[in-house]
């Protein structure tokens, strides 16, 4: 009877550098609220961030519905003098302070989580097509 062997969780060197590439990327587009880092993480992130990122926006919906995290309109007024200096500026209707933090922080999440899923699937597949061939 053969005995299955789990593949290390463990990273190489290469492996951590493709994670923190992603996170990296994940973290400039969300810090910098720029969809086109974004994008290039996901597309890094392939296949498995196919599933991740659905279930971001599933969790970023679920917040939503918290009153008073993610107003649906936004107002604004501000005052300048003649100089074109503004004086006051008064806003409402902007998210939440700790919404706009945990969404963020949870789309970094889920994009790391997903490039880790990738090397932990690859880890895997390889080991499979050695136990095949041998």
């Amino acid at each position: 009877m053969k005995r299955w062997r789990v593949p290390s969780a463990r990273l190489t060197p290469r492996s951590s550098v493709y994670v923190a590439a992603v996170a990296l990327v994940a973290a400039v587009g969300f810090i910098e609220q720029s969809p086109w880092p974004i994008v290039v993480a996901a597309l890094l992130a392939l296949p498995a961030s196919i599933v991740t990122l659905p279930c971001y926006y599933v969790v970023y919906g679920v917040l939503a519905l918290i009153p008073g995290a993610n107003p649906s309109s936004s107002t604004g007024s501000s005052s300048s003098d003649a100089y074109g200096s503004t004086l006051t500026t008064v806003t409402t209707g902007t998210p939440a302070a700790w919404f706009t933090l945990a969404t963020h922080v949870l789309g970094i999440l889920a994009l790391t989580a997903a490039a880790l899923l990738n090397v932990l699937l690859l880890r895997a597949l390889a080991a499979r097509r050695r136990r095949m061939s041998a």
